[in-house]
């Protein structure tokens, strides 16, 4: 129950600055632009890191550890090097990418399905708001 209370708290960040995009105000939708990337960048990186969590737990293959990291250096690529909307929608990538390799570790046995059901609803939620975010009239 804890993990469902924090998983769809921590989606609240993301509609959160989407919606504030939508304000009207050039001030709050610069902050909201940027507040929303450098949280998903936060967020992706911790679930890379769940993934880290499981590789030590199961002493799965290095390839497990690579995958990981993989994650945070999308995030971290994805602030310093673009555009900041073009770094929400790699950011979106980012986050299809994390739950597609959820997903074939959960066809495989290696994630439980209460998981993988939050996941679906939390990627959802993350990449349709730095989508929302990305495209709105005041961005950048």
């Amino acid at each position: 129950m804890m993990a469902t209370i924090m998983g769809f708290g921590g989606v609240l960040p993301f509609v959160g600055c989407a919606v504030l995009m939508y304000s009207g105000s050039p001030g709050v939708s610069i902050v909201a632009l940027f507040a929303n990337a450098v949280y998903a960048a936060v967020i992706l990186s911790f679930v890379g890191a769940i993934h880290w969590g499981l590789a030590m737990r199961e002493d799965r293959s290095p390839g497990w550890y690579v995958w990981s990291v993989m994650p945070a250096l999308i995030a971290w690529a994805a602030i310093i090097l673009l555009d900041i909307r073009v770094s929400l929608l790699a950011l979106a990538i980012g986050f299809t990418l994390a739950w597609s390799v959820d997903r074939q570790a959960h066809l495989r046995g290696l994630i439980p399905d209460w998981y993988m059901r939050m996941r679906h609803m939390l990627t959802a939620g993350a990449t349709i708001s730095l989508l929302a975010t990305a495209f709105a009239p005041a961005a950048g």
